[in-house]
């Protein structure tokens, strides 16, 4: 079982994963500190898939010119819009 710590606002932009429910608190609380507010939380992961699904975006694949349908936090290596995509 995995657990995520995640800002509240902007979820699949800054998450990070846990082993155990005790390093998410404590990634939890050391976040909020530094965000001088409380912007972060953190639930098991299945949870948060189902919460915040995953949405698609649209690229233009760099060899074929063909658009594709990726999830939106595809890395940059892993996105057939890079270069650094086709160059591995």
């Amino acid at each position: 079982m995995n657990f995520v710590v995640f800002h509240t606002e902007f979820p699949h932009q800054d998450k990070r994963y846990f082993k155990s429910a005790s390093s998410a608190k404590r990634a939890t609380t050391c976040a909020n500190r530094n965000a001088g507010k409380l912007v972060y939380n953190w639930v098991e992961e299945s949870w948060f898939l189902l919460k915040y699904p995953v949405g698609m975006k649209t690229v233009k694949n760099l060899m074929t010119g063909a658009e594709v349908q990726i999830a939106e936090d595809t890395p940059w290596c892993c996105n057939p819009a890079s270069e650094s995509y086709w160059s591995m």
